[in-house]
């Protein structure tokens, strides 16, 4: 009996010390546009959103917003991330930032949108930042179940899965791109938008933020943001 105790013991002892399994979640660090720019940027996306009810809409839950880095991190490292975040913001709030121009594909039927942001240096630069601050915790073991799940139970797509931990590589430093995302619409009405709706103007951020990420690169669950 006395072996039994200890045996039990041992073996309980082994169990409670394996390690539990972590919790990867996709991130965005992000920036938030000033009143104006998101305004036009809900306007656009409405146009957009009618002539094809199937593509991305933006709203309170898939905010507009300019990627600085998209990555996999253990959802336990939040607090030294969201840290690691803090005082970013001081980098990027008194610079004007330019929306160029209305982007899509004009040789094809449809296209996915986006508005274009000036790559300035200030902006080159918090990108870059964001990805020495973060780049302690990123991992690349991220799967489907990383992101927020979609409302009719849908599978996350493959290429919103493969995306994020290539972001670094394949879409940042001189391959950055910053954008506002509007989604997929026919040419003959971006054209029309083009002319007609979308206005060049300058803005600023209200904020660097952290999103948990949903399909498409859609930022969905507000995670933390700066003060």
């Amino acid at each position: 009996m006395k072996k039994f105790v200890i045996a039990a013991a041992i073996g309980f002892g082994l169990f409670s010390c394996t390690p539990k399994k972590e919790n990867v979640i996709a991130v965005d660090v992000l920036l938030i546009p000033s009143e104006e720019m998101y305004a036009q940027s809900l306007q656009l996306n409405s146009f957009i959103n009618k002539n094809n009810p199937e593509t991305i809409k933006l709203d309170k839950n898939h905010v507009p917003h300019i990627t600085l880095l998209q990555c996999f991190i253990n959802e336990s490292d939040l607090p030294k991330v969201n840290k690691a975040l803090a005082g970013l913001f001081e980098d990027i709030k008194n610079h004007d930032l330019k929306a160029e121009s209305l982007f899509y594909y004009e040789e094809k039927e449809a296209s996915f949108s986006m508005i274009r942001i000036e790559n300035s240096t200030p902006l080159m630069d918090i990108h870059k930042k964001s990805i020495a601050l973060l780049k302690p915790f990123i991992v690349k073991n991220g799967s489907e179940n990383s992101f927020v799940p979609n409302p009719d139970g849908s599978a996350i797509s493959e290429s919103t899965v493969t995306y994020v931990p290539a972001f670094i590589e394949k879409y940042s430093y001189e391959n950055f791109d910053p954008h506002i995302s509007l989604g997929v619409a026919e040419v003959s009405l971006l054209d029309n938008l083009t002319v007609y709706v979308f206005k060049p103007i300058h803005f600023k951020a209200t904020s660097v933020s952290l999103y948990q990420l949903g399909d498409h690169g859609t930022a969905q669950k507000l995670l933390w943001q700066s003060e």
